[in-house]
């Protein structure tokens, strides 16, 4: 090979090495929310991950395998306290070719598993799946046939020692308890065993080993049901009732009623829920209504407007790039210690080298005095709200500008001048919710309104009014502080200075006028701090205590 042809070469081969060296996926949070009908298991990666999920039964757990996949994780075992998840497990493993996320469960359950924009989203049911009855197989029965004859005899002797004389492995649980009176004469052995289950008012599954399993009857009769009244402290009863059927007999109702019909009067607020059923599903109420009627966290929102002539990347101190975020004083998001700023395609969409990211408290005073001293800054408002968990908060400001309006009376001729105000609000809509872990979620929408220019005559102008808005899904500590720039504005003042009357004369008017324009770039830059309110939690009035005969 020549000098010439080998350089060429392996300009092509370096370049093939840069585009094949691509960064794998690293996970960078996992966390387990309880929401209104699942619990979801939410891990945060920094790219698209290819998975693979299968369920385990020794030990029960749901296994998602994400392939090719490293750990940045400060915590790889996370306990949960929300049923049916009873932890959490990260850990390399070579069977996966990657990370294997061990979701371990209580009971088996309905599940899924999704991926999308870098997140792999599992989500569990509330309830344990009802074991299906299997029919046994024709072929353990095949050619067989019974004879029994018994008066008051043991329920569980009597399957014993069918069990033994036709070679069948049955297995009956302890609560099989009943005596029966049998007179079968050379009837098909699965007729005569379903006839005999029947009598003792149980019935039979088969397991995947084959073996024949054979349980109590549930009997639930409409003779047998309660009603029992639940107050609750926190939730609406419409609510529950939709979500609560599902741990209740095929008998049992539930009615939704509100205080004027509980206890004769007071709030409208739906506060009770009447349940009529068997005692075995009211107890399995009581203990939803337990877990479920919890008070409802609430997120007080700080917000701090500046206006600057300072980029944000500057008061952050880091370098900013695609998809990536940092705070002042930790790594950058997908390195240790860095909660992951969840940005739609890195940048906020509608904004042009828009901005977000972290601050701790003390990083908040050091940019706002970095702000001041740099000058040109000013803070255009700080104000506050409080809201409830995935509930909205809408903060909005705004500047009234006067405009005027010229109009012709028909009748005189005259030339009236009227004036109205036109509002030019910045706006921000925040829906906090609060993670397992004490973090706060946020969906921030901050909207701008700005107005770039002016048309119309000198006596009649009309404004330009640009607007720009963004939507974005941010993960912060507790009182931490997020950060939204970006948010330019481009404005052009134009002031005309005349001689009066003179600089009205047409064509030489121009000479006796003189006309300024100025232009101003300014960076509106929005500080977000959320801090969770701990609920007072009541313990006077839990379900199970009130019962209506």
């Amino acid at each position: 090979m020549t000098r010439k042809t080998a350089i060429p070469f392996l300009a092509v081969l370096c370049l093939c090495s840069v585009l094949l060296a691509q960064e794998p996926v690293s996970v960078t949070d996992v966390a387990v929310d309880k929401l209104l009908e699942n619990v979801r298991v939410t891990v945060v990666c920094s790219g698209n991950p290819n998975v693979s999920s299968y369920l385990s039964a020794d030990p029960l757990a749901l296994v998602v395998d994400v392939m090719g996949a490293t750990s940045k994780l400060q915590q790889e075992r996370i306990e949960s306290a929300y049923y049916p998840v009873s932890g959490v497990k990260v850990e390399q493993s070579e069977a996966a070719s990657g990370l294997r996320v061990t979701i371990g469960l209580r009971d088996p359950v309905e599940h899924r598993v999704t991926v999308e924009n870098g997140l792999v989203v599992v989500e569990l049911g509330l309830h344990p799946i009802a074991p299906t009855p299997v029919m046994v197989s024709e072929d353990q029965f095949a050619g067989k046939r019974l004879t029994l004859y018994v008066k008051d005899a043991d329920l569980t002797d009597i399957i014993r020692m069918i069990a033994s004389q036709f070679d069948l492995n049955i297995l009956a649980t302890q609560d099989v308890k009943s005596l029966v009176t049998v007179r079968l004469n050379d009837v098909p052995l699965r007729q005569g065993l379903d006839a005999l289950l029947k009598a003792g008012l149980a019935n039979m599954v088969v397991d995947k080993q084959g073996i024949i399993i054979v349980k109590p009857e549930k009997k639930e009769m409409f003779g047998e049901t309660q009603t029992r009244l639940f107050p609750l402290d926190y939730v609406e009863a419409k609510d529950i009732v939709r979500v609560m059927k599902k741990v209740m007999s095929p008998v049992g109702e539930a009615l939704a009623a509100d205080r004027r019909l509980a206890a004769g009067g007071g709030s409208e607020r739906s506060a009770y829920v009447m349940v009529s059923d068997i005692p075995e599903a009211l107890e399995r109420v009581a203990e939803f209504i337990a877990e479920y009627d919890r008070p409802i966290p609430q997120i007080v929102i700080e917000v701090k407007f500046v206006e600057t002539m300072v980029n944000a990347s500057d008061i952050l101190g880091v370098e900013w790039k695609l998809g990536l975020a940092a705070r002042a004083g930790a790594p950058a998001v997908g390195e240790d210690d860095a909660f992951p700023l969840i940005v739609p395609n890195g940048l906020l969409p509608g904004l042009s080298n828009a901005v977000i990211g972290r601050l701790d408290y003390s990083g908040l005073s050091a940019a706002m005095d970095f702000l001041q001293t740099r000058g040109n800054s000013r803070v255009l408002a700080s104000p506050s709200t409080m809201t409830l968990d995935n509930h909205t908060a809408t903060i909005s400001m705004g500047t009234d500008v006067p405009l005027q309006e010229l109009s012709t009376d028909p009748k005189t001729g005259l030339v009236l001048s009227t004036w109205r105000t036109r509002s030019v609000p910045i706006a921000l809509e925040v829906t906090p919710h609060v993670t397992s872990d004490g973090r706060v979620s946020m969906r921030v929408k901050p909207s701008v309104e700005a107005i770039t220019g002016w048309v119309g005559s000198s006596d009649n102008r009309q404004p330009i009014v640009s607007r720009r808005s963004a939507e974005s899904h941010i993960v912060v500590g507790d009182g931490e502080v997020a950060v939204i720039g970006g948010l330019t504005r481009d404005e052009e003042t134009k002031t005309i200075g005349k001689i009066p009357l003179l600089g009205d004369i047409p064509i030489l008017g121009h000479l006796f006028r003189k006309t300024t324009i100025n232009h101003t770039k300014s960076e509106l830059i929005i500080f977000i701090i959320p801090r969770v309110v701990a609920p007072q939690i009541q313990t006077s009035q839990r379900p199970g205590k009130y019962f209506v005969d």
